[in-house]
């Protein structure tokens, strides 16, 4: 402990008394150099008092003398009070008054410096609060023109932006994937409570260990069904996972281009551009059958209601109230350009082809997920194909579920579009090709692909029932 204190005396002992001597030194030196620019900045009042002070001086004492003097006793006054030789006075009165003008001369300065900016400061304040002002003024003034145009007139749609922006985010956020991660318990408790009906319909998969594209594979390996044959999407309606195979693989679409077309004329009738009650004739729309369009005429005396045309076309999946809806429209090719108001699949073929009639499950399941998020604007719709095909399509190995469906056959296509209520909700879009053994110039269903078809249903339900319920 003495080597500390040695060493620290040693290294700030001498550098304490040079800082002493500079102060010294220093406040002798700023007192020369004020009193230089003191005398030379002050008034011809103070030089002439520097003048006699100095005569006076000269007769007292040597100029030396004076100055030690003048310098010991400026040094000494800060510290204390110290009796000064009377002849000696009158020299520290005139030292003092020039240290003091010099130093009210600086601070004047310097106030007036600091006033100076204080007033810039002030200004662009000033400046900068008027501008805000005037700016929420013309704010409110748009606002009020918003309101008169039959807008909210709220200040984040002044500038047109902000909703486009808030409909992004909802989208995003009604977007976001929440996995379920479900035990591999639970997972097993529903293959144990299932399985006698998994073997029963010859269905038995290890669906708790299986993803729902391998359970898939699986069967179609069974049914000795080539990849291509099948196209599906599926998606979870409440944690939007999604699967798929060959989602943007061409494939006939059927009558399943009804469903959107029934939605497009719903959507002009919440418009109030199209009367639920109205009558319209149909004896001069386009069809495709000759015998099922005069049976049509024939039987509504010519005409016939949107709500029947929406029933005919959908539980019975029948052409000639189909083409009737098309026309409520403008007709069939303004209808097949509007059907991208549902979505773009990410293929080729982005909606369905007017000519060719191609399509893909990526663009169904969309139309599917529109279709689920406004159900106020379609409930019609779905109690019409809620009742579509008992006991057929995606509802032949599911007779205890509530299923909307809309099916499709054409030649050598038997799809499904589906929305499924199991306890977790999901929606399904199955697009096939060639099953049973049916081509492009089958004029009838084949029975055993439309088993075939209700099988691949019952597989995908119970994957869901497995891993999501």
């Amino acid at each position: 402990m003495k080597k500390k204190k040695k060493h620290s005396s040693k290294k700030y002992s001498g550098s304490r008394r040079k800082t002493k001597d500079k102060k010294k030194d220093s406040v002798k030196q700023d007192l020369q150099q004020d009193l230089q620019q003191d005398v030379k900045k002050d008034t011809k009042d103070t030089k002439k008092d520097v003048k006699k002070g100095a005569k006076k001086d000269k007769k007292k004492s040597s100029k030396k003398d004076a100055k030690k003097t003048s310098k010991k006793s400026v040094d000494k006054k800060s510290a204390e009070e110290t009796v000064v030789p009377v002849e000696h006075k009158e020299n520290e009165a005139k030292t003092e008054t020039l240290a003091l003008r010099s130093k009210r001369s600086k601070k004047s300065k310097a106030k007036s410096k600091s006033s100076r900016d204080d007033k810039k400061a002030y200004l662009i304040l000033a400046f900068l609060g008027v501008l805000v002002i005037l700016l929420f003024v013309a704010m409110l003034a748009l606002a009020g023109r918003g309101k008169q145009a039959g807008h909210t007139g709220s200040l984040g749609n002044i500038f047109g932006s902000s909703s486009k922006v808030t409909k992004k985010e909802d989208k995003e956020k009604e977007e976001k994937v929440t996995p379920t991660n479900k035990s591999a318990e639970a997972k097993q408790a529903v293959m144990e409570a299932d399985a006698d009906t998994m073997y029963g319909n010859g269905l038995y998969y290890d669906y708790a260990n299986m993803t729902l594209n391998q359970v898939v594979e699986a069967f179609m390996a069974d049914q000795g069904i080539e990849s291509s044959q099948i196209a599906f999407s599926y998606k979870n309606t409440k944690t939007n996972e999604q699967f798929s195979m060959n989602d943007t693989q061409p494939m006939t679409a059927g009558s399943t281009y009804k469903l959107p077309l029934n939605m497009l004329v719903m959507d002009e009738v919440n418009k109030g551009k199209l009367s639920l009650t109205e009558r319209f004739d149909i004896t001069n729309t386009e069809y495709e059958y000759q015998g099922e369009h005069d049976n049509y005429v024939a039987a509504f005396g010519g005409s016939m209601t949107i709500p029947e045309m929406q029933e005919y076309s959908l539980v019975y999946s029948e052409n000639t109230p189909a083409y009737a809806l098309a026309e409520r429209l403008g007709g069939m090719e303004k209808f097949y350009g509007m059907l991208d108001k549902y979505g773009k699949s990410k293929g080729e073929v982005k909606t369905i082809q007017m000519h060719g009639n191609k399509t893909t499950t990526d663009y169904y399941i969309q139309v599917l997920d529109y279709l689920w998020k406004h159900q106020d604007n379609y409930k019609d719709i779905l109690h019409y194909i809620g009742e579509s095909f008992p006991n057929e399509y995606y509802k032949t190995y599911l007779p205890n579920l509530t299923i909307y469906q809309k099916p499709g056959y054409v030649r050598e296509a038997l799809n499904v579009d589906a929305i499924v209520m199991e306890d977790t909700p999901y929606m399904v879009a199955i697009y096939t090709r060639y099953l049973g053994g049916s081509t492009e110039n089958s004029d009838e269903i084949s029975g055993w692909g439309l088993q075939q078809l209700g099988m691949l249903s019952y597989v995908i339900n119970e994957w869901h029932r497995v891993n999501m319920n």
